[in-house]
């Protein structure tokens, strides 16, 4: 609760109950990266390029990652799951990865470490990392995140976002390549 500057606090009921307030900042929607209501299904074109690309999926939560992973299969691109930054960076150093979805906070090395250290073994990633947290109200972590000038996706996320983040990363690659 504090990361995210809110607070809680504990007001006594008359009849010998509790009552709680929960108190958090306002987040301003253009911290995340949004779709457009009326782009809910992929276009065919864009499915037929999704197709060859090879998307890292970097979550310390297996959960997250999964879901993740299933949602980039149903838009047609093909996974790799990764819970450790540490092992990202193996698998880094063995595979070329066309773009990579990041989790912001793990333990270990949080997702800032694992940028410097991915754009240092692979410079062509720099753009192509997209940032994955439920955190987005830190200072530290808006800074880092416009430093790098990549999208992130704030948790929780819907579909409709992944899909046009990782689509406009994509596109945008494909256009410098």
């Amino acid at each position: 609760m504090i990361d995210h500057q809110g607070r809680i606090a504990c007001q006594p009921s008359a009849p010998g109950g509790a009552g709680f307030v929960l108190e958090l900042p306002i987040v301003r929607a253009g911290a995340e990266a949004h779709a457009s209501p009326a782009a809910t299904k992929p276009a065919q074109a864009e499915t037929s390029r999704a197709l060859s690309a090879h998307i890292l999926v970097l979550d310390d939560e297996p959960t997250i990652a999964e879901l993740l992973g299933e949602m980039l299969g149903l838009l047609g691109y093909s996974t790799t799951l990764c819970h450790s930054a540490p092992d990202a960076l193996q698998l880094l150093a063995q595979r070329d990865f066309d773009l990579i979805i990041s989790d912001f906070r793990m333990p270990k090395m949080n997702g800032q470490e694992f940028y410097r250290q991915a754009i240092q073994m692979r410079p062509k990633l720099a753009r192509r990392i997209l940032f994955l947290t439920g955190d987005v109200v830190s200072e530290d972590t808006q800074a880092f995140l416009q430093s790098t000038g990549n999208l992130h996706l704030s948790k929780p996320f819907r579909l409709v976002c992944v899909e046009q983040a990782v689509a406009q990363v994509w596109q945008s690659c494909l256009a410098n390549s």
